[in-house]
């Protein structure tokens, strides 16, 4: 790749937000299954329009001088004129195709027959349900799975292909069978997190569907929200100040959050190791997916609301959602495996998001446009609790009560402030929610992102005799990282008929705990 090509490039510097993070390392793969054929030159045509439109689609990521320093990571866009040729480019049968921006390929057959999927409404809708989906762990390129090389076999190997290879950040691959189409999307995190990768399938489908004038220029591209926040800014700036006045020399961590020392961080780094190498190594780590059925859902929350308004002292702010119901029942369900009785004492730590897009808390420290692509998860840390009393000792009800008042607490105005500028005046350390010893879960939520809402409906192939309805039958998400993923979870999202669905990463033999 000849240096001078990006020489009339722009730089643009991810959000310093996008950077303070260890999610920076990470490439996330969205899996989608519409029904019916889809018209593959509609498909095209809108993906060329977007990338053309929003052009850091096929920005290159690159390191900076420092390659040691996330804080000199940049985008490099090409310049106004050359978008359109470099979009062509990017997409031109002549590139290799694992290099492609988009990738189209015809298979003869039905996709169930290369890729077997259950649907909500084929499943019992009066209980839980946890179901094997063929997605492994791909943290090597030899060890590529399967479904992954049918979603995404022009994706990213790891993030370093993105700082090394002439290829655009993000990239998808269409596969049309008889009767669905396959999109698969790939975005680094550094760039999306969920609700702009969502972003992104949403303004593909309205192009795609001829909805045009719902697409412009993103807003706002290339400004920091976060840059009042960062240390020099003028909200640090007044938070240190009104913390010199106040007698303390140091911001005070987020509930539940550690900056590390180095003790602490050869500590957790023996731990981790032990886990991945001996006892949980990455081959043992299997992705499952669980459905909760809509009536289901429905009792215990009517039941999860009666018990809490019952307890003396209830108030307003004493309530759960349904989201706080599924969150319940996959901790239990997750801690199962590892609990040694009602006893137990060792000590769980929970993350949890609550993205800034959709917090009024965050507007005053943190007004992000609309769309906005960029990662604003904001996460929050429940109180530690010992693993017997999560599984045996309380209730989905007290339980969900637990997550409900930790989105309370820390969702806040003022929690949100002073928990960004400490996130990002320690980017330079070990930021971890839980101490080293502690049991830990990393869950997500995506539920308010409507993903199965996505539709191809007028980008059908109306050549095919049954087209179907360009609707989305099953989703799905993975991440490629260095540092394979485990102890984690996300409410993906609501199935078409009812019901929600929760993407699992725990190992076999847990698993079978769980299910036996």
């Amino acid at each position: 790749m000849a240096s001078d090509k990006f020489a009339a490039w722009t730089r643009v510097k991810p959000s310093v937000f996008d950077v303070s993070g260890t999610e920076r390392d990470v490439i996330v793969l969205y899996g989608y299954i519409l029904d019916g054929r889809l018209d593959l030159d509609a498909l095209k045509q809108a993906w060329q329009k977007l990338c053309q439109t929003w052009p850091v689609l096929v920005a290159r990521l690159r390191k900076g001088a420092n390659s040691k320093a996330p804080s000199e990571w940049h985008y490099m866009l090409p310049p106004d004129a050359q978008v359109q040729n470099v979009v062509a480019a990017d997409m031109s049968d002549s590139r290799p195709a694992s290099h492609r921006s988009l990738l189209i390929e015809e298979v003869e057959g039905k996709i169930r027959d290369l890729h077997p999927f259950v649907e909500g409404r084929e499943l019992p809708q009066d209980r839980p349900t946890i179901h094997p989906t063929g997605r492994v762990i791909d943290t090597k390129p030899k060890t590529r799975s399967k479904l992954t090389l049918m979603f995404a076999s022009n994706a990213p190997l790891t993030i370093g292909h993105l700082f090394t290879d002439d290829r655009p950040m993000v990239t998808a691959k269409v596969t049309r069978f008889t009767d669905a189409t396959a999109i698969g999307i790939s975005l680094p995190h550094v760039l999306c997190d969920g609700p702009g990768a969502c972003e992104v399938m949403k303004a593909w489908a309205a192009l795609a569907n001829g909805d045009d004038a719902n697409v412009g220029p993103l807003p706002k591209f290339g400004e920091d929200s976060f840059t009042p926040l960062a240390p020099g800014g003028k909200l640090a700036e007044d938070e240190a100040t009104a913390l010199a006045q106040s007698g303390k020399k140091t911001l005070t961590a987020p509930f539940g959050w550690y900056a590390y020392s180095l003790m602490e961080t050869i500590s957790f780094g023996m731990r981790f190791a032990w886990d991945l190498f001996w006892q949980r190594p990455e081959s043992t780590i299997e992705f499952r997916d669980m459905f909760l059925p809509k009536k289901y859902l429905e009792e215990q929350k009517a039941a999860a609301m009666a018990e809490i308004k019952s307890k003396p002292g209830a108030g307003e702010q004493d309530y759960v959602s349904t989201s706080d119901i599924c969150v319940a029942l996959t901790l239990k369900r997750m801690c199962t495996p590892d609990v040694r009785g009602p006893n137990d004492k060792r000590i769980v730590s929970f993350l949890y998001p609550a993205n800034l897009r959709w917090l009024p808390g965050a507007a005053d420290s943190v007004p992000l446009p609309d769309p906005y692509l960029h990662n604003g998860a904001y996460t929050i840390s429940l109180p530690e609790l010992p693993i017997g009393k999560i599984v045996h000792g309380m209730s989905v009800a007290e339980l969900a009560l637990e997550v409900r008042h930790a989105i309370q607490r820390d969702t806040q105005p003022e929690a949100i402030r002073r928990g960004l500028i400490w996130r990002l005046a320690n980017a330079h350390k070990l930021l971890l929610f839980f101490r080293p010893s502690n049991f830990w879960l990393v869950g997500t939520n995506w539920r308010a992102m409507n993903l199965f809402g996505i539709s191809f409906e007028k980008a059908l192939d109306q050549s095919a005799p049954e087209s179907g309805t360009g609707r989305c039958r099953k989703l799905w998400a993975q991440t490629i990282s260095e540092v394979p993923i485990r102890n984690s979870f996300g409410l993906v999202g609501d199935d078409p008929a009812g019901g929600t669905w929760v993407g699992m990463a725990l190992s076999t033999s847990q698993w079978k705990k769980i299910v036996d």
